[in-house]
């Protein structure tokens, strides 16, 4: 929820959250439509400990850079 209020407050001194806005300006201007949530953990959401525990083990992880292509994007909204 940190990440969403950052974006919200428009956090500035955060370049992860200038990063986004910039991001998310052009993908606004070309017309795509972007929804951000918070889902909750730990409220019965099935499969939720093995998420968790698969996130926090991503953490030891290094980070690789990659460009998503759009194609891969798919809308939960029909």
């Amino acid at each position: 929820m940190s990440s969403l209020l950052s974006i919200c407050g428009f956090n500035l001194d955060s370049d992860l959250v200038q990063k986004f806005l910039k991001d998310y300006i052009i993908l606004a201007e070309n017309g795509k439509n972007i929804i951000l949530c918070w889902i909750p953990s730990h409220v019965e959401i099935l499969g939720n400990e093995k998420a968790d525990a698969a996130a926090k083990s991503a953490l030891s992880l290094p980070v690789t850079r990659m460009k998503l292509p759009t194609t891969d994007i798919v809308s939960s909204y029909n």
